[in-house]
């Protein structure tokens, strides 16, 4: 048994992957989440931004996810 199993997804039967196909295999269906993974994995390198403002926009995105958490739960404790 591999050491931290759900790290790892089994792609034998794929030529190549890109970061959609990552985030399918490891399930990040929130759209927040799903910016923020794509900004970190190709951060500073896509040629319009650099390291620094790809890091802030992932901060964004993830600042957002967690204010929609907040704004869900809230509205769950009024109905």
């Amino acid at each position: 048994m591999q050491k931290h199993s759900h790290y790892y997804k089994d792609v034998r039967h794929l030529d190549q992957i890109d970061v959609y196909r990552v985030l399918d295999l490891f399930e990040v269906t929130d759209s927040c989440l799903q910016h923020a993974a794509k900004k970190l994995l190709v951060a500073g390198g896509r040629g319009h931004k650099d390291l620094e403002r790809d890091i802030n926009d992932v901060i964004d995105s993830c600042n957002r996810f967690l204010e929609m958490r907040r704004e869900d739960a809230t509205k769950c404790r009024t109905e």
